[in-house]
């Protein structure tokens, strides 16, 4: 009675036992959309604490359990079982994995870790409400919400990759291999900095991203400047004998099979420490062919080499399909490359091994393995005399009028102080310094960085190539920090 009303009783409902498994069937969906809302929400907090810097990222799974837990604690009201998890997901995509699809990020490339990755087990039936009539079964049944989770980030980050990799179409990624020698290690730092410079420059070019392939089997002080991945040397049961070059080839084996599949550019660009970006290139290989730079003493076809040649050409490849090419710099579709590196490993070593051939190839060796490697596994390559500038032979900064886009100062300069060039003269001579000669070689620096005050320009004759080099090693000297450490 309330306020002079009558009400009556409230009747007791009685359900029937179908009434109540289509009721609980509701309590569960519901359960399911709470779960996953309260797995989305997680989810979303850890990318977003993630993206500004916060290490809530490795602890992932510590959170899912915990979230996990919570939902587990409300099972008598929400009737969260996990094979009614997996009924409700499976009414929407017929998989209960795809109840949080859509939700992965790339943790792995952070080096974050956290979500389990252990296999489902399902049970081939389930009962549903005490076996009612009508009642779905043959229900996948999932045990680990935390599992399906850890499915659904792989899908998403795939899917991630994937839109990067279209965002760098037309680029090219630069490849640089070296060891942790202080020779390399100056090149290498003068090096990245000057390919930065021109990608800031010239934002829109085909400079995509760049990784040192550090063949040391250890960091060294060069990993928060440069990006890189580190590799091992060569095995034990394999020796170099002082020829360090040897584990060029190896190196890159070791990046294909570790590392390139997270790549977002198709294509590479393999490249050595003292090559120096002048002009960024564009992208020139395609699927089919890729691009080199033509070596004078790389002559394959030349008959005082024949023999040699012909005893590591297994397949019988023509003579046309053999070019006058080394390792780098080259550009070439990652697909490729993957068919050209195991041969080249593999003949690089063979061939340092063979007395004849190391005897005639000697320093070269492994550029004239790749050479072989090539024609055997049949990637084509196209020659481009103005890939790259070789002072003091290239004078200027093109090459039949075209311009360049590499100096690879390898070898010695010399010249008076009239410009006029003067091989050997100079080296370590100081009175002809004096008297206006100039010398530079990249040997003289093996053990340590040129220091400040050590390096100046060539007389203005010498010619621009030379010239360009010296200024771009010089800037970057000036601007680089801890230089000659």
């Amino acid at each position: 009675r309330h306020r002079g009303h009558v009400f009556a009783a409230p009747r007791r409902r009685v359900e029937s036992p179908q009434g109540r498994a289509l009721a609980m069937g509701r309590k569960s969906r519901s359960a399911f959309a709470v779960g996953v809302f309260a797995l989305s929400a997680l989810v979303t907090y850890n990318v977003a604490a993630m993206a500004h810097g916060h290490s809530t990222a490795s602890t992932l799974g510590h959170h899912m359990d915990s979230h996990i837990s919570h939902l587990d604690d409300k099972h008598d009201a929400f009737s969260f079982e996990p094979h009614v998890v997996a009924r409700a997901g499976v009414g929407r995509s017929g998989h209960p994995r795809h109840a949080v699809k859509g939700a992965r990020v790339g943790l792995e490339g952070h080096g974050h870790a956290g979500v389990s990755t252990h296999r489902h087990r399902r049970d081939d039936r389930v009962e549903v409400a005490g076996g009612v009539e009508g009642a779905e079964k043959n229900v996948p049944k999932v045990e680990n919400v935390q599992d399906a989770t850890a499915d659904a980030f792989h899908a998403t980050e795939t899917s991630a990759l994937l839109l990067r990799r279209e965002k760098a179409r037309g680029t090219f990624h630069v490849l640089l291999t070296a060891n942790d020698a202080p020779y390399q290690r100056w090149q290498s730092r003068v090096m990245y900095y000057q390919y930065e410079k021109l990608r800031r420059e010239h934002p829109n070019s085909a400079l995509g991203g760049f990784t040192r392939i550090l063949h040391s089997g250890h960091p060294d002080g060069l990993m928060d400047e440069i990006p890189t991945k580190i590799v091992d040397t060569l095995p034990p049961t394999v020796r170099d004998d002082g020829y360090v070059v040897l584990h060029r080839p190896y190196a890159f084996k070791q990046w294909l099979e570790r590392f390139a599949n997270d790549l977002e550019e198709e294509y590479v660009l393999m490249s050595e420490p003292d090559h120096l970006f002048v002009a960024p290139p564009p992208l020139l290989a395609t699927r089919d062919t890729a691009v080199a730079f033509p070596f004078f003493y790389i002559a394959p076809n030349d008959p005082k080499f024949a023999p040699i040649v012909e005893r590591f050409n297994e397949v019988r490849a023509p003579k046309e399909a053999f070019k006058p090419i080394g390792s780098s710099p080259v550009m070439i579709h990652l697909d490729a490359l993957k068919r050209v590196v195991p041969k080249w490993h593999e003949l690089a070593v063979a061939m340092k091994r063979d007395k004849e051939a190391d005897a005639a190839f000697g320093w070269v060796v492994e550029m004239w393995a790749y050479s072989i490697a090539s024609a055997q596994v049949g990637v084509v390559h196209e020659t481009i005399k103005h890939f790259m500038l070789q002072p003091p032979y290239d004078k200027s900064m093109n090459v039949d009028g075209e311009e360049a886009y590499i100096v690879h100062y390898t070898y010695g300069d010399d010249y008076d102080k009239n410009g006029r060039f003067t091989p050997g003269v100079n080296q370590g001579a100081a009175d002809l310094k004096n008297e206006g000669g100039w010398h530079f070689d990249k040997r003289d620096f093996t053990n340590r960085a040129p220091r400040k005050g050590e390096l100046t320009l060539p007389p203005a004759n010498a010619g621009e190539a030379i010239r360009r080099t010296i200024e771009i090693i010089l800037e970057a000297m000036d601007a680089l920090p801890n230089w000659g450490l």
